[in-house]
């Protein structure tokens, strides 16, 4: 997917209507004159095309026993560490449940892509759900 710029008459021209009652506050419109092509949505779904990425979400239950802030809690494993003709370039936290804060640190070994989960509070936590996404994109030659 190719993203399109969008053309207009005047770029960035708007046109502002005071809000009644309320001072200082206005509505705001595009006033951009002729619009000669729409251009390309910006939203998630239009640029994980135009860039190529896979996200992949990984879930697993996270146990803890009291313990220190920072020691590695589990490993989730994210498969291989390469895709065809893609390369990891992140991971995320998108989902946690029953569990404090987290934080992640990936790591390869063997060839697979780990997912270390860190504790952040010194408690125990048992039957912590979390949901980690790995994020893909094309492998550049170079």
């Amino acid at each position: 997917m190719a993203l399109q710029d969008r053309i207009v008459e005047y770029p960035g021209r708007v046109t502002l209507t005071p809000v009644p009652g309320e001072e200082n506050t206005f509505d705001m419109a595009r006033n951009e004159g002729t619009v000669t092509q729409e251009g390309t949505q910006l939203n998630a779904a239009n640029l994980t095309a135009a860039f190529g990425l896979v996200y992949t979400d990984y879930t697993g239950t996270v146990t803890y026993e009291a313990g220190t802030v920072g020691t590695r809690a589990t490993a989730v494993n994210l498969g291989t560490a390469v895709k065809a003709d893609m390369v990891l370039v992140g991971l995320l936290i998108v989902g946690a449940t029953n569990a404090s804060a987290y934080h992640i640190q990936p790591y390869v070994s063997s060839g697979t892509v780990y997912a270390g989960i860190f504790r952040a509070n010194t408690g125990a936590i048992t039957g912590a759900s979390i949901t980690v996404r790995a994020i893909w994109a094309p492998a550049t030659e170079g």
